[in-house]
């Protein structure tokens, strides 16, 4: 039976530009970095002949994996929160507005400033939602009192 999530996972279009963001913006680190190329007699992906720069990043105590398809190139789809299939992460913050001016002076993109997206007595929760390089979305959320 199922024990724990083991990983978070993203296909990416360009590594290096998702690390500079990961890493160097939101300073994950990189656990791992490797390159598989999958052959037609046995694949995870079913994909004949895929090969793949996979890294791993240590992300707040979680693991997210990076999967670039170096072939074949694979193209970008809609990643619209209402679309069916579209997901994202939460990060929990202590101080959502700080966390959204640091992130806004070094050119992250957001879809909208920070708001309250809930309440409960003696809790108030404030949330964000921002983009990646590749338009993926991620979530910063702060629950306070």
């Amino acid at each position: 039976m199922i024990r724990a999530v083991h990983h978070f996972s993203f296909t990416v279009k360009d590594l290096e530009q998702s690390l500079d963001f990961y890493v160097g913006v939101l300073g994950m680190q990189i656990i791992s970095d490797t390159t598989v190329q999958e052959s037609t007699d046995h694949s995870v992906t079913q994909i004949d002949n895929a090969k793949l720069r996979i890294v791993h990043l240590e992300a707040f105590g979680q693991v997210i994996e990076l999967i670039e398809y170096l072939s074949p190139v694979g193209k970008s789809l809609d990643t619209r929160t209402c679309d069916v299939g579209s997901a994202h992460i939460a990060f929990r913050v202590d101080d959502l507005s700080q966390t959204y001016e640091e992130l806004l002076s070094r050119n992250v993109r957001f879809k909208s400033q920070p708001v309250v997206t809930g309440a409960s007595p003696g809790k108030i929760i404030k949330s964000v939602y921002f983009l990646d390089p590749d338009g993926i979305t991620l979530e910063l959320v702060e629950i306070g009192t």
